[in-house]
């Protein structure tokens, strides 16, 4: 059989989820049976490691939904570079992926993420993108069942739909060493550290966490907080005010963007997810691949994957009350937590891997391609 090239195309390219799904695809597919070039808006994070991994990368601008040099560049790489399958994430680039594939008669597998990316589409702009690519895509891949259904009821058919959980590569975190984060932070040896790590984004449920961080220092106040994610500078500011209006400047640290995620995870004690809105969050799985016991909130696709009180403590979203008690519940008593953490990386360990989920990618593609 010969080789089969893959576009992969985003309409982002900083440091998040499905910029790093994308990474993983384009870079780690089976090179014996495809070759992938990715179409990214800018030179960015994205870019960089896909340039890094040998990816050829290509670029165009978007100003808007209706800026159809997008589509007009991916066909003129299905031209140039024979391109055999078109994959896309976001539903800008769903949208044009879908324009381009229909008109050039290749097959389009679009990606959902997470609930965000459905939640706008009242407007017509949006009514439109979205009957464009419930009609013209041949798949449509979820990364839960949760995003699944949240399409069926916007009447998108049950046989385009497939679900393909997000994975990892768990050795990745499982083997990485406790770093120099404590040093770094002047945190004592025996001082209960927790942390998240999410970009600061409305969905991420940042003022719950800090409000949080107060309750539980209140009780414990050698603990300190941290959060580790790209700080958007509107929704930062206010942040940055709750932090100083609740006197934890000393307690809770913003250390934005970080490449040494992996030895972060392992310094903490407990790991929180407070994400009022989700999708599959892969750093949930991180954590659980680290070792720590894992608070999260009943926000999206994460509750399919984990079982109350057994690998991880689930909450409802945007209580901080909740998140508090259930963070001072694993820092009270540190058997159960590491019993819920060893149960939480046993689970990533076999359902959650990064081959898993190429495999699943993979066979997708095949399906698709021999139906072409």
């Amino acid at each position: 059989m010969s080789k089969r090239t893959i576009l992969h195309t985003i309409e982002t390219a900083g440091p998040g989820g499905a910029e790093t799904v994308l990474l993983h695809l384009a870079s780690r597919l089976n090179r014996d049976r495809f070759r992938s070039l990715a179409l990214l808006p800018g030179k960015d994070w994205l870019s960089e490691r896909l340039e890094e991994a040998g990816v050829p990368v290509h670029f165009v601008e978007s100003n808007g939904w209706y800026d159809f040099r997008v589509p007009r560049a991916i066909r003129r790489l299905i031209r140039e570079e024979g391109i055999d399958l078109i994959h896309s994430h976001l539903p800008g680039h769903n949208f044009y992926s879908c324009l381009a594939g229909s008109l050039a008669g290749r097959p389009t597998v679009v990606t959902y993420h997470g609930a965000v990316e459905l939640a706008r589409s009242s407007s017509l702009k949006d009514r439109i993108r979205l009957a464009t690519v419930r009609n013209l895509a041949d798949s449509v891949v979820v990364v839960c069942d949760y995003i699944g259904q949240l399409l069926e009821a916007k009447h998108f058919p049950g046989k385009k739909i497939v679900r393909i959980y997000n994975g990892i590569s768990t050795e990745k975190f499982a083997a990485a060493r406790d770093g120099h984060l404590r040093s770094e932070l002047r945190v004592a040896d025996g001082a209960p550290l927790v942390g998240t790590v999410a970009n600061v984004r409305e969905s991420k449920g940042y003022e719950f966490f800090v409000r949080a961080a107060r309750m539980v220092i209140d009780r414990a106040p050698e603990t300190h907080f941290v959060a580790v994610g790209d700080i958007d500078p509107v929704l930062g500011k206010p942040l940055f005010a709750l932090v100083d209006q609740l006197q934890l400047r000393d307690r809770f640290h913003f250390l934005g963007f970080r490449k040494d995620v992996p030895e972060i995870l392992r310094a903490l004690n407990v790991f929180v997810l407070a994400s009022v809105s989700e999708g599959f969050p892969l750093v949930a799985l991180e954590a659980m691949a680290a070792g720590k016991s894992v608070v999260m909130t009943r926000s999206g696709g994460q509750q399919e994957i984990v079982e109350d009180g057994v690998n991880c403590l689930l909450i409802p979203p945007a209580d901080a009350e909740a998140l508090a008690a259930g963070i001072g519940e694993l820092l009270g008593d540190p058997v159960r937590a590491v019993e819920m953490a060893r149960c939480a990386r046993a689970t990533v360990q076999a359902n959650f891997t990064l081959e898993k989920m190429l495999g699943e990618d993979e066979a997708l593609y095949e399906r698709l391609l021999e139906a072409a």
